[in-house]
């Protein structure tokens, strides 16, 4: 979050997570020039001491670091359901946040933060009781008009610490109570926010609640219920061990990246800073861009609507899973979730009941059955017919207690940058299912089925970077462009998709050397052009494409200078096999995605600037979405990329790929092209082809969108 803050107030120049320890193809290789380092530093200690000036200058736009630490302990402590821990946290932020708004520096420039002691703290207050709190919380967005926007939230906080009271009392005067009665039992005027509040109370552990028709029957902790109603609450089975049968840890590869060929597409632009929406309609269906033949809308009839429980849909060769996640539906009753499986040739569903909760999933779009982690870190592996295949401790594996020795993790694992649950994190399978991949940490582990390792790699450790510090190699982070400037761009560049690294490389060397103004005067603004084009297909540095002495010294040196401080493990936070499941594919917190062969070696690395949320590959094409873009490869080749909102699904089905959000889909070629929207007034169910037709649901209504226009 500060870093992000950062960003924001220094213009984006910051260099984390691209190209900081890692060759960018020839472009990093220094002059030796004595002179030209001597120059180096000084620019640098100029650029240093400006930095901190500018951050002492502008320290009051935003609360202190005490602050900050205090929100992590706030949101570390929610989501270990220490409820009295953040609730202490929300409250010694207060007289921070204060003291915030009381600098007189400040005034008119401070920045618009979310401010989640208001929010969520409130809660944390209410659920505890604090009313001394609340009442603090309550005076401080009162008295500052900088807080207006939580106004509204302190009166429904200060609400909600009666009606917690409220719920607890009729919980315990009539046990079994349904949940849908409970509104006008406490006297309350918001429906959803009484169920909210039960919500908290049962992540609290003081109230269970018991699958009751489409309702829920509540109970305190510790009460007996009906035994109607205990046989529809889940309990989870007792844990398999592990299948690994030695208890010596193997030993990873320690990976050494730069005898890669780093292959940097352009960068992808932060979240806090894309623009995206799709155009609203008030029609039920829309065709947006008018790229359909026909668009035909029926009402679904009631017993066929499809059930909002199922609300994860992955498409896969045979057809489409889709899962209750949340154990909402009727299929999940007694469990913790279900799972449906709609064949493409006869679209018949079949639903089973999950083994274990979802905590994380994978779903190999070439393959037949998925993969799941619970939360208590166990693996489920499904079959094709959705019963259970093999389970397996993760947490129980040799090399996961290795890893929390190396990396100091306390005995309950509790959390490790924000990460809980012993820092495991990423799952894969492949799609044949004779193997399965973990990742903890910074480390990924490759399993056969019968539990005997095949491979791990570790990711280097980030650097770590001063104000001072030189490198190199990488270039300060320039302009993050959006799909279309990053078509422009190309043009400026007398290129167009598909394109690789090299060929971009190779182009602005050539048009550098027609262009620089020291060689052919008279050029200067289309070398500007040409030096902003490449910014924004490279993220270098506009700074560092300026004032160079010669055309050759303008393609020979890039550095970075950054005023944070990093080190530490490169986070695996996204894998996938490949498409044909030859290889692995790693993606990392620093925006790296690593290709790793059968036997671990590393064979490919890509750059998108920040860390991706979901690495998909088929049997031509690799797919890496960002929360802000999707880019298309097809070998080293970019051939497709499209800005994308934080909250967008990826489906491949019959060759066209989907990006689904909630009331619009975007339809791309297989390479990424942009074929037409698809609008919904409603918010949509499913989605997906049927015979080369986008069908999209929503509560209510089908719409089928077909006979795409060349």
């Amino acid at each position: 979050m500060v870093f992000g803050i950062f960003r924001k107030m220094f213009g984006g120049k910051n260099a984390a997570g691209r190209n900081k320890d890692l060759p960018v193809i020839s472009e990093a290789v220094g002059s030796g020039d004595d002179g030209a380092d001597s120059e180096r530093r000084s620019r640098f200690e100029d650029f240093e001491r400006e930095t901190r000036e500018r951050l002492e200058a502008k320290s009051h736009e935003m609360p202190g670091q005490a602050y900050f630490s205090q929100l992590q302990a706030l949101q570390e402590s929610i989501s270990d359901r220490r409820y009295m821990d953040a609730a202490t946290a929300a409250r010694k932020s207060l007289p921070l946040i204060r003291k915030w708004l009381e600098d007189p520096r400040g005034n008119g420039k401070r920045l618009s933060l979310s401010m989640p002691a208001l929010t969520q703290g409130g809660t944390m207050l209410a659920i505890t009781g604090d009313r001394k709190g609340l009442a603090m919380l309550h005076d401080l967005v009162s008295e500052f008009d900088h807080l207006e926007e939580y106004r509204a939230d302190a009166e429904k906080h200060l609400a909600a610490i009666d009606l917690f009271d409220a719920i607890r009392k009729a919980v315990a005067a009539k046990p079994g109570i349904l949940q849908n009665k409970m509104k006008s039992e406490v006297g309350a005027e918001d429906g959803r926010l009484v169920s909210n509040l039960i919500s908290w109370l049962e992540k609290a552990g003081e109230i269970t609640r018991a699958k009751n028709g489409k309702t829920y029957a509540l109970y305190l902790d510790g009460v007996e219920m009906s035994a109607k109603d205990a046989s529809a609450i889940y309990t989870e089975s007792p844990r398999p061990g592990s299948h690994q049968a030695r208890s010596k840890p193997g030993k990873p590869i320690e990976l050494n990246l730069d005898k890669l060929t780093l292959l940097p597409l352009p960068p992808s632009p932060e979240a806090w800073s894309s623009q995206l929406t799709l155009p609203a309609t008030s029609e039920t269906f829309e065709d947006a861009e008018g790229v359909w033949h026909e668009l035909t809308v029926e009402a679904i009839a009631p017993a066929d609507r499809p059930d909002p429980a199922f609300r994860k849909h992955f498409t896969t060769r045979g057809g489409v899973l889709s899962f209750d996640d949340l154990a909402k539906s009727e299929a999940s009753l007694g469990a913790p979730g279900a799972v449906m499986f709609t064949s493409e040739q006869d679209g018949t569903p079949m639903i089973e009941r999950l083994e274990r909760p979802i905590y994380a999933l994978d779903i190999h779009p070439e393959g037949k059955g998925f993969a799941t982690r619970s939360k208590t870190n166990i693996l489920t592996v499904y079959r094709e017919d959705l019963k259970v295949d093999f389970e397996t401790d993760l947490s129980a594996t040799p090399e996961v207690a290795a890893g929390r020795r190396r990396l100091d993790l306390d005995v309950e694992g509790s959390f490790l940058w924000g990460e809980p649950h012993l820092a495991l994190n990423c799952i894969a399978l492949s799609p044949s299912r004779d193997r399965y991949l973990y990742t903890h940490v910074d480390e990924a582990w490759c399993i056969d089925r019968d539990g005997k390792p095949l491979w791990g790699v570790r990711m280097p450790e980030r650097p770590v970077e001063t104000y001072h510090q030189i490198f190199e190699v990488g270039g300060i982070r320039g302009h993050t462009g959006t799909a279309a400037e990053i078509e422009e761009a190309l043009e400026k560049l007398e290129l167009a998709l598909p394109v690789t690294p090299d060929e971009i490389r190779q182009k602005y060397r050539k048009l550098v050397r027609q262009l620089h103004p020291d060689l052919n005067p008279g050029n200067e603004e289309r070398m500007k052009a040409v030096n902003a084009a490449y910014e924004t297909l490279t993220g270098a540095s506009h700074d560092d494409l300026q004032g160079k002495g010669n055309a050759e010294g303008l393609l020979t040196f890039s550095a970075t200078v950054t005023f944070m401080t990093g080190g530490g493990p490169d986070r695996l936070q996204a894998a996938a096999f490949s498409g044909r499941g030859d290889s692995v594919l790693l993606g990392t917190s620093q925006g790296r995605v690593l290709r790793i062969d059968a036997s671990g070696k590393p064979i490919a690395l890509y750059d998108v600037g920040s860390a991706p949320i979901r690495v998909l590959e088929t049997d031509r094409y690799l797919y890496i979405q960002t929360f802000t873009r999707l880019y298309v490869l097809e070998g080293d080749r970019l051939v497709g990329l499209q800005d994308c909102t934080t909250k967008c699904d990826l489906l491949v089905d019959e060759g066209l790929v989907l990006l689904v959000e909630s009331k619009g889909v975007r339809v791309l070629t297989e390479a990424g092209r942009l074929l037409g929207v698809a609008l919904t007034k409603a918010p949509i169910r499913r989605a997906g082809i049927e015979d080369g037709a986008l069908v999209v649901e929503t509560r209510t209504h089908r719409g089928r969108f077909s006979g795409l226009i060349a």
